[in-house]
């Protein structure tokens, strides 16, 4: 049995269709929603793979903390059900050509996944979200899959990757991240939300200076590198692919 988990705030224009995306690859999904104030949690309670909606009415203004802290509360709820495997996602992350073998091996504890930020550009700025195809050159690689047991948690400031126990990790499948390219309307919340709700000074001027900023009309990433097309994404990772394989 594979768990999902999801720690989400305020994503009721999105998370349904989330849902929809990883019930592909989860047998249950259970949720954490941290003091949403919009449908968010009605959403989440009426899809048919939810077992669990774990809900606060408190926003926990130590971010750091509630990061880590909400997570685990969720992980160790799902953990009761004694699963195979759990994995966490955000709900803005859809998972695409996930290879479902590493599962079955023994040896395998994690499984990475490479993650790419979508963005707006001119040519798709008033079209449906879901049809966006530019993204970061470079991936982030995030473990998503962990073979499920006491060793798993959540315990350090702002942590995404749960702790786990030694052993093999394997890579496969794509992420589409649309935190930053679903529309311009979200993008400045979440250039307000880290500039000033998040609170870590890491974030404050960093977010600031993207405000106004949603669409990419030089074409380039936050980090000043050229996007690509989604399409080109498949095909440099089957070159690392090969190029692993070679010097094997």
């Amino acid at each position: 049995m594979i768990i999902g988990l999801t720690k989400v705030r305020n994503e009721a224009h999105i998370i349904g269709k989330t849902l929809d995306n990883w019930a592909q690859y989860c047998d249950a999904i259970h949720v954490y929603d941290d003091a949403s104030t919009d449908d968010t949690v009605q959403i989440c309670k009426k899809h048919p793979v939810v077992v669990e909606v774990v809900t606060s009415d408190y926003l926990d203004p130590n971010r750091l903390r509630a990061e880590w802290y909400n997570r685990n509360l969720i992980l160790q709820s799902a953990l009761r059900f004694k699963p195979d495997w759990v994995c966490y996602f955000d709900g803005d992350e859809w998972l695409y050509d996930f290879d479902r073998e590493p599962l079955a091996d023994p040896r395998i504890v994690r499984i990475d996944i490479p993650l790419f930020d979508v963005h707006i550009t001119p040519e798709d700025v008033d079209g449906d979200p879901e049809d966006r195809q530019w993204v970061d050159p470079i991936p982030r690689m995030i473990g998503f899959f962990f073979r499920a047991d006491a060793s798993c948690s959540f315990s350090r400031p702002d942590q995404r990757i749960m702790n786990h126990r030694v052993g093999g990790r394997a890579t496969t499948g794509r992420i589409k991240h649309f935190g930053k390219g679903w529309s311009v309307e979200q993008w400045e919340k979440k250039c307000s939300y880290y500039a000033e709700e998040f609170g870590h000074p890491g974030y404050i001027d960093k977010w600031n200076s993207r405000r106004g900023k949603a669409v990419k009309s030089n074409f380039m990433s936050d980090n000043g590198d050229p996007l690509i097309r989604w399409e080109e994404t498949w095909t440099g990772l089957n070159r690392q692919k090969e190029n692993m394989t070679a010097m094997v």
